[in-house]
Formats: C-alpha cells, structure tokens, sequence
C-alpha cells in the first residue's frame, strides 16, 4: 500500500458560499443571439402588422371597383329572375361573391359562390364595408347603393382568403428568418471566441506562473479592457516579486550571517569541554553537552534554511542538468549520514539498480542525505535503513526505507509542510528536511511518495525523478 502526497485544503464559509461560475462565451453568444431573435419577432410582426393592413387596403379597393362593375351589370339586369342569365349576354361572369339586392331584401342577381341571404340588411343606408358573419363563414363585405334604382350591390370576400395571404406571407417569411438566426448565431459564436482567445492566451500565461517564475504577462491584444487587466495583473506580479525577492533575500543573508557566529560559539564550546572535562565538572560538562547539542541543532537549521534559500528561486526549466552516476549518488550520501547511522547502530544497505539519470546532482544529493538522516534518526536503534535505485516506468525511483516505528497515515500529507514534526518522537530537528525533498522534486518535476518502510514497518519515501533521454 503507498500513500501520495497531498495538499489538505479545508475550504473557508466565504469559498463554499460562493456562487455558481457561468461561461462567459456562453452567456455573449446567447445575449446576443437571444436579442437578435426577439428583434428579428418583433420586426416580422411589424411587417405582418403592415403587410396586413396593405392587404386589406388591397382587397378593399378590390371590392369597391367589384361593387362598381356590380351595379353597371345590375342597371342591364333588373327584371331578370334571380339567379338567371340573359342568353344573348356575351358578357362573362364576374368571379366576384356579389349581390344585387333590392330595397325589399330580394336577392335580384348573385354571384355562384355567394349566399342566397343578403350579405348586409338593405335598410342599412350608405356606401361604406361591414364585417358581417354568413352561411358560417366571415366576410368582408361593402356595400353600394343606386341611388336612381334603388337597388344596392354587396360584394363580399371571405376572411379566410386574407387570413391565409397573410400566413402565406409569414411562411415565406419564417425560413429566411430560422436561416438568418442559425447564421447569425454561428458568426456570433466564431467572433466572440476570437475576441476571446486573447483571454485564453492570457490564462494560459498565468497557469504558467509559480513562486519560482513571476515574470510579466504577454500582453498579445488590442483590446483597451484586456490590456487594462494585463497591466493591473503584471504590476501585482510585479510587486508580488518584489516581495518574494526580499523575503529570500532577507532568509538568506540572515542565515549567511549566523553561520559565522553560530561557528565561534561551537568552537568556544568545545574549548570548554576540553577545559572542563566530565571528571573533574560532571554538572557542568553535561550543561556544556546540552548547550553543544543546541548549537548542533541551530546551525542545522540554519544550514536548511540556507538550502532553502538557494533552491527556492530555481524552476525546472532553468535548473541546471547533467548525468549523474546514481550509484556513486547513493554512496555519498549514505557516507555523510555514517556518523550519525554509527551512533544509533544502524545498518546502511545500498542497491543501485539504475546506473543514471539526468539531473541536478547537489540538488538530489542534498534530498537524499535528508532522507537517510530521517531514516536514521526516526528510525530503531541498531535498526536497518535501505537506499535503492531503480527503474520505475518513466521514472527513476530514489527510495529510502527503514524498519523503524514509522508515521500514523494522518500525518503523512503534512510531513513536507515547514516546520512540521510529528509530536512524540523526541529526536531533536526543525521540520525542514522533507520540505527541501519535496521542493527538489518540484525542481525535476518529479513526485515524492509516501509508502511502508522494510518488512510492512517503518516509514518508505520515494523520490521519482523523471527520465530525461537526452542526458
């Protein structure tokens, strides 16, 4: 079983209460679309609205002149039987649904379609149209009289013929329209991504960016409101650099500056010792002993806070490489930890499976002698610690594994945070061993695991170091 390493993020109210994210691509190309179809509704029935009343304006004057021709035919055919045609009238027939009816209601002479009922009352006096309902269906009737005669024509046109010209119209109209969205809608859409691809540019860039890499955002549009967000987002770059800078910077000179002083006093400690040797001053060489192992921890931190100092500003891409003999690796780095592994009693076994790998070679051999002084320190007395090298798909993998008391499962995510020691081992340290491990991985692009040490005990931890083929 292999734990991997996690960053445990507990998110705040403010982040969990946060409002749903939206498209803004989307969201354009629907505004504008969306408008552009209730414009384009709003606009065809205003056509329809007009078309409608040029029709009816149309057909009115149709059926006035009709009216017209009715009441010449009529002067000629008064005495005739309703309905009859004279046989030496060579005249065609009106195609008109007309009516000739006299004062009386009489239908004298009508049209084939037309109904046998008067369109309108003939007591209803005055040339002018009337909306009226016949035989079931809706007419558009007007109505003229002879004044000399006495009989008045009615020339009627059925709604239905109107209300079909004008859906004919809307037909001929609703294709275009469909046609004209779905083009509208595709050019809306092949616009706004390019106007929006110097956004995707621009994330990309920031994506890109690290503690390590800070530099300016290209700025590739044109655009006045990208380029304002470009500027304002490179000058909080900028000034979040600046201040990076400075805390490296302090960190490192303050470390450089103690290691001097740090170095005096543990020269004038051992000086004490030798002039107050545990025979003659028991109490005061054991103070002496502690204030020594004080000054031992103190310049290991420091010395870790320099490490710190000098690979924090590195990136990958321009971390120096080279091949490096991982065998030879592995030795020198279990040789600086003999010391320490000779006073616990502790075994350093080494098996070098991997003969090379690209790298940066002080970077790796600084992670890995942090490694085996974890292993021998956290680890049991007179206890075993293994160092191996081998081949681990794209990866090399650089493990160390011990057989010691190990660490629960709820502290393996926080063992690389700075200054994170886990509570009740009592082995003296500052919590920044892992952490250098863990930024020396970043620097290869690599990964850092955590598993089980030798036999199911213990504590296993694997750097993989990525394959460069090119070394």
């Amino acid at each position: 079983m292999r734990w991997r390493k996690k960053t445990s993020r507990t998110p705040s109210n403010a982040a969990s209460k946060a409002p749903r994210g939206y498209s803004l691509r989307r969201r354009l190309i629907g505004t504008t679309l969306g408008s552009s179809i209730l414009v384009g509704l709003v606009s065809t029935l205003i056509v329809l609205a007009i078309a409608r009343k040029e029709v009816n304006d149309a057909y009115d004057d149709w059926l006035e002149e009709g009216a017209r021709l009715v009441l010449a035919l009529g002067e000629g055919s008064i005495g005739r039987v309703a309905g009859e045609r004279s046989p030496a009238d060579a005249q065609p027939a009106l195609r008109l649904d007309y009516q000739l009816v006299s004062r009386t209601g009489e239908v004298l002479l009508r049209g084939e379609d037309a109904p046998k009922r008067p369109f309108v009352d003939p007591e209803r006096r005055g040339d002018r149209y009337y909306d009226v309902r016949a035989d079931g269906e809706d007419w558009r009737v007007y109505v003229r009289h002879h004044d000399t005669l006495g009989f008045s024509a009615q020339v009627g046109q059925e709604m239905d013929e109107r209300t079909d010209l004008i859906w004919d119209m809307l037909e001929s109209l609703a294709w275009p329209l469909v046609g004209l969205w779905v083009l509208l809608g595709l050019i809306n859409w092949f616009l706004i991504w390019r106007l929006l691809k110097p956004l995707a540019r621009m994330t990309r860039g920031i994506e890109g960016k690290s503690p390590t890499d800070l530099s300016p955002v290209a700025e590739e549009s044109r655009a006045y409101e990208v380029q304002s967000i470009t500027a304002a987002l490179n000058r909080l770059l900028g000034r979040l650099d600046h201040a990076l800078e400075a805390e490296r910077r302090f960190t490192a000179d303050a470390a450089h500056e103690l290691r001097t002083p740090l170095a005096a006093l543990a020269s004038r400690i051992q000086v004490l010792q030798r002039s107050h040797p545990a025979e003659q001053a028991p109490a005061l060489a054991a103070q002496l002993q502690r204030l020594r192992a004080d000054m031992m921890r103190t310049t290991s931190l420091v010395e870790n806070l320099l490490q710190l100092a000098r690979l924090d500003p590195q990136s990958a891409d321009a971390m120096p490489r080279e091949r490096v003999d991982v065998p030879g690796l592995l030795q020198d780095a279990a040789d600086a930890c003999a010391p320490t592994a000779a006073a616990q009693g502790t075994t350093i076994t080494i098996d070098a499976r991997e003969t090379a790998l690209a790298g940066n070679r002080d970077a790796l051999f600084t992670a890995l002698r942090n490694l085996i002084h974890n292993a021998v320190s956290y680890g049991r007395q007179g206890g075993q610690v293994r160092v191996a090298a081998e081949r681990a798909g794209q990866y090399v993998a650089l493990s160390v594994k011990d057989d010691g008391p190990g660490v629960a499962p709820a502290d393996l995510e926080r063992l690389t945070q700075r200054f994170y020691r886990v509570l009740g081992t009592n082995v003296p340290g500052n919590g920044l061993g892992l952490s250098i491990v863990a930024r020396v991985a970043d620097m290869h692009r690599g990964q850092l695991q955590f598993g089980p040490g030798l036999d199911g005990r213990g504590l296993g931890v694997t750097l993989l170091v990525p394959i460069d083929t090119k070394a």
